[in-house]
């Protein structure tokens, strides 16, 4: 058996952050962001992570990695290598995410880059404590990024191992496809906003309705 190398850092868990700074436990909140950093503006798509810097942002701004060790995997893999990592993840995520709220099968690529991404989480272990035992994660020093992908994809599995997805949406905007999860009460919610994409659907019935009135008033006429 291989034992870990006692080179990779350890951080004591703390709560649901870490004495290293960043957070371990992250909500789904965080896979949802990262889906709609692609989003569709009527029907067109618009690229919200189109450089590395904004890819960093994403990361640093939750607590999920150090910006530091992420430029320098930037450095060392190339701008546009690590963007298009990011980018191929969030696509697969977005597959599984359609999958479960239409119930069907997901794309077996899009498993298989989601569960590569999941090995690259940070190991749990025991470490002494100041009373006895504690819980800590031995991080991986030469993929930051990937073990911050990692974290970012676990409240979708732990959602899917739970059975809890009833209330995964997709906007039934076809021009905007936002996901969401449904905290309305009824659990009815049909779009990302009622203000925006809801007023939209109902224009178009609107207008859909009277056009069917004014074609038969025509024909009553004639």
């Amino acid at each position: 058996m291989t034992l870990p190398t006692m080179s990779a850092p350890i951080s004591i868990l703390q709560g649901s952050a870490t004495g290293s700074g960043h957070a371990h436990a992250v909500g789904i909140d965080a896979c949802l962001d990262l889906i709609n950093s692609q989003e569709l503006t009527d029907g067109v798509p618009e690229e919200h992570l189109p450089t590395a810097d904004a890819g960093i942002v994403y990361f640093t701004s939750r607590g999920l990695a150090h910006e530091p060790s992420l430029r320098a995997q930037v450095m060392l893999e190339g701008e546009q290598a690590w963007l298009d990592r990011i980018h191929a993840i969030r696509a697969a995520l977005r597959e599984v995410w359609d999958a479960e709220v239409e119930e069907r099968f997901p794309d077996q690529a899009a498993l298989d880059l989601v569960n590569a991404a999941l090995r690259e989480a940070p190991r749990i272990e025991l470490v002494r404590s100041d009373t006895c035992c504690g819980v800590g994660h031995r991080h991986s020093a030469d993929d930051p990024t990937g073990e911050a992908l990692a974290r970012v994809i676990q409240p979708l599995v732990e959602a899917i191992a739970a059975h809890a997805t009833d209330r995964f949406r997709i906007c039934a905007n076809d021009g905007c496809r936002w996901v969401f999860e449904d905290t309305s009460r009824g659990g009815r919610r049909r779009w990302c906003d009622m203000n925006t994409c809801g007023n939209r659907a109902k224009v178009r019935r609107y207008r859909s309705r009277h056009a069917g009135e004014d074609d038969e008033a025509e024909r009553a006429a004639d």
